[in-house]
């Protein structure tokens, strides 16, 4: 049975554990230009495996419960602050990416260290575009887009440093770059859907909802064959329409000088997609290409 001593072996790092590389040469062929010969070892159902998927879920988890908390949502637990549990849960991922550089980044870390953008720079950037578009929708001056189109220009900043992060530590276990960056669409295609005017408990339990499911396809990624692992980001972005079907949510109605932000809002969907199915390609040279080169010029 394959352990997680496997997914983090010593001394090696996890960038250069066999299932890894076997995996990169898959998905980014071999650097000698050979084909590799021995068959691809698959992770088992053991419970190494659920535990490493359990601890690699749990960031998501966490904050899927504090948006689900501050929404009211939860039973027996009184309607909270957001700014406290969200500060609270950054202090404790933080925490967290301490404790997982320490250890050289094993592969259960990687979503949580990533997470850490994402709800710390692209998430309130995604709220401030929200209130925003309370305000401004079905005025025709387009000088009242000027503030969404700073909120949009902080969400693709946003975008640049989680993918930054998610492509830098992914280089330890390239197939599971995609999933650490599987928040991002899945919140992006929710403030599309969503329709003004919003109300506070509708977002956080959107919200809370994308971070649900991330956290279900994280886990599921470490059961799955390795060959199979870039898809289930994928998967779970094509299970959150199959969702938007089954609640029969319309496309929204935007007036005035919005239009032309909508375009771009959808234009950032369909690149942090394209970004989710390329993130394991782009670890991958990270750690070949890339990672020597910023070594020797950090010194």
């Amino acid at each position: 049975m394959v352990t997680a001593r496997r997914i983090v072996p010593e001394p090696a790092r996890a960038d250069y554990d066999d299932r890894e590389i076997a995996s990169d040469t898959l998905l980014a062929g071999s650097p000698h230009g050979a084909t590799p010969t021995e068959p691809v070892p698959n992770p088992t159902f053991g419970t190494d495996f659920w535990i490493l998927g359990l601890a690699a879920a749990l960031p998501a988890i966490l904050a899927a419960l504090a948006l689900l908390a501050c929404a009211g949502t939860l039973p027996l637990i009184p309607r909270l602050p957001v700014g406290v549990l969200l500060g609270g849960l950054l202090v404790l991922l933080a925490l967290g990416t301490l404790a997982a550089h320490l250890t050289d980044y094993p592969a259960w870390s990687h979503p949580g260290v990533v997470l850490i953008p994402i709800l710390a720079l692209f998430l309130p950037a995604a709220i401030i575009r929200g209130q925003v578009i309370v305000q401004i929708n079905g005025d025709p001056d387009l000088v009242v887009v000027a503030p969404l189109a700073i909120a949009w220009l902080l969400m693709l900043a946003a975008t640049i440093v989680s993918v930054g992060a998610a492509v830098t530590i992914g280089r330890h276990a390239s197939s599971f770059s995609g999933l650490a960056l599987l928040p991002l669409p899945l919140i992006q295609a929710w403030l599309l859907i969503l329709a003004p005017p919003f109300r506070e408990r509708t977002v956080l339990v959107a919200l809370g909802s994308a971070l649900a499911l991330t956290a279900l396809a994280t886990f599921a990624a470490w059961v799955v064959p390795l060959k199979q692992r870039p898809y289930v980001p994928l998967l779970a972005i094509a299970a959150q329409f199959g969702i938007f079907w089954l609640q029969r949510f319309g496309w929204p109605t935007f007036n005035g000088a919005l239009r032309p932000i909508v375009a771009l809002d959808i234009a950032l969907y369909v690149g942090l997609i394209a970004l989710v199915a390329t993130a394991p390609l782009l670890a991958t040279w990270m750690r070949r290409s890339a990672w020597p080169v910023l070594r020797e010029l950090i010194g």
